[in-house]
């Protein structure tokens, strides 16, 4: 089967949020680029829908596939000319944690290509192109994730969403990072308009502390609206028609390269590893 690309179009622009300490010690605000305060309003959780922690000894393969749909044995997303071939034996479970590892070892991807760079994905979505149902999928709800960033010219750790009918669009971008800028987190939604067009609007929000240790990252996902929060903070939010209103699958993978990462630098460590502790989604 032909291979489809989840992000063919990459932004092109995004706007910096100002996250400052406030007066109440562990807290923090934000402002947007006119300097006008986001809305802190608390965030609702209902049912709990789906949760890992990791705690077994092997990722649970009743709630993860290791590629994407259309490659379940290897594959990448030839259409951001990344450099990685993503493998199954690039993740692991151990102690709790989720880890996806970039290696600079070369691969052979299934129609011969030689990628230099191996590294881990996962995801909820369909297991192939002949199963019919994601592993797990969700409309509306509070998405959390637990995880630590690696940082290091050429990395692209990232967390999002794709819908259940495994088209490109609609598009959430929870956190999408570039290890050459390690302290800053873009936060996207694209989307389809009626005349079929891609668009998107994207923010960014720079945080010193994101290197250095396990921070939370969330999705308030409520009919027509969007919020992005870090440890607890709303760093953006978007009120807009726009707002997908499907069901979608979670993907989290350590991608290397790509437009919009750019390639390694001889300075990058590898191995090089994302990881995870807990993925939890409550209902709305």
């Amino acid at each position: 089967m032909a291979e489809r690309s989840p992000r063919r179009h990459r932004r092109k622009r995004a706007l910096t949020l100002a996250c400052i300490a406030s007066i109440a010690p562990g807290m923090a605000s934000c402002t947007d680029k006119d300097g006008a305060p986001i809305d802190q309003p608390p965030v609702t959780r209902g049912r709990l829908l789906f949760e890992d922690r990791f705690d077994g000894a092997r990722l649970d393969a009743d709630r993860w596939n290791t590629c994407y749909w259309w490659g379940p044995d290897g594959c990448t997303i030839a259409t951001n000319n990344e450099l990685q071939w993503y493998l199954p034996q690039q993740i692991a479970v151990n102690a709790g944690t989720l880890r996806l590892t970039a290696s600079r070892k070369a691969a052979i991807a299934s129609d011969g290509r030689t990628f230099a760079y191996r590294s881990g994905m996962v995801t909820t979505g369909r297991a192939s192109a002949t199963t019919h149902e994601p592993k797990f999928a969700y409309r509306y709800g509070y998405l959390e994730v637990r995880a630590r960033i690696p940082k290091g010219a050429g990395l692209w750790p990232a967390l999002w969403l794709l819908p259940t009918t495994n088209d490109s669009l609609p598009e959430i971008d929870l956190a999408e990072i570039r290890g050459s800028k390690p302290d800053t987190v873009s936060m996207h939604l694209h989307w389809r308009d009626r005349a079929g067009r891609t668009k998107d609007r994207g923010e960014r929000t720079t945080m010193t502390d994101i290197p250095d240790g396990w921070h939370v990252f969330a999705l308030d996902w409520q009919p027509g609206s969007l919020r992005w929060l870090i440890d607890g903070v709303v760093r953006w939010q978007i009120r807009s028609r726009e707002v997908p209103s499907e069901p979608m699958y979670i993907i989290a993978n350590l991608a290397i390269g790509g437009d919009w990462a750019g390639p390694p630098k001889s300075s990058t460590t590898f191995p090089a590893t994302f990881e995870i502790d807990r993925v939890t989604v409550w209902a709305s």
